[in-house]
């Protein structure tokens, strides 16, 4: 089995579709067996969240099999949205314009007056009728981490100051730390992650980044591994 390791796509839906395209083109590439693994951060920054979303979740209904890793952007969105905290102001930081408008809403007609609480009440009742119920499983169903062999996957990384069983979900979201990103930085395990994205893939011993900052380069990343090896294969 390959599993095809997906770093952040920020609503780029054409770098999407176009590394999928590639990734189905693989000369070993089997429906029936083979992984799709996305590593978090779909939404924000770019213009598509909305399709990104309706693309991935088309796949897995046409048989692709699939696992859907959550970014530290989505558990903004799930804290602004579902666990119904005023972070709007900070989302907004994040890029959360492009994706409420992907969604159909114009943030600016409801925080005009202020972002007071009753304001931030209006905008969120009204986006969460904007969202389809597939769409919100999506969000709620999200995984912190998947396993497979020797490889560990996970949206940003691991605090190296912990076992692995004492890590929390803000460590597997935002973790970045000068002892995780050394180049012999070791873990037993081989770290698959995004979350900081590079000019170029970072493809150490123990840890593979394949954010490639793709709203700001125009280049989505994508590891391919096996799950009998630990051959290592790059497409973008």
């Amino acid at each position: 089995m390959n599993v095809f390791a997906i770093g952040d796509i920020h609503g780029c839906i054409k770098q999407l579709v176009a590394l999928q395209d590639k990734i189905f083109d693989y000369p070993t590439f089997d429906k029936d067996k083979d992984l799709l693994l996305y590593l978090g951060d779909y939404i924000d920054r770019g213009s598509s969240s909305k399709g990104v979303i309706n693309r991935i979740l088309q796949l897995q209904a046409e048989g692709v099999k699939s696992v859907f890793l959550k970014g530290n952007h989505e558990q903004v969105m799930i804290d602004f949205l579902f666990n119904e905290i005023n972070n709007l102001y900070y989302w907004l930081n994040l890029g959360a314009d492009k994706t409420f408008r992907s969604y159909g809403v114009e943030v600016a007609d409801f925080i005009k007056d202020g972002f007071e609480d009753d304001n931030i009440a209006k905008l969120r009742n009204f986006f969460l009728k904007k969202i389809s119920k597939d769409h919100i499983d999506f969000f709620n169903n999200l995984k912190l981490f998947h396993t497979l062999g020797n490889y560990f996957f996970v949206h940003a990384g691991i605090d190296p100051q912990k076992k692995l069983e004492e890590q929390t979900e803000k460590d597997f979201l935002w973790s970045r730390s000068k002892e995780f990103y050394d180049k012999n930085f070791n873990f037993g395990k081989i770290i698959v992650h995004g979350h900081t994205p590079e000019k170029e893939i970072i493809n150490f011993p123990y840890r593979i980044n394949i954010d490639t900052g793709c709203f700001f380069t125009g280049k989505l990343s994508c590891v391919c591994l096996n799950d009998i090896d630990e051959k290592r294969e790059f497409i973008y």
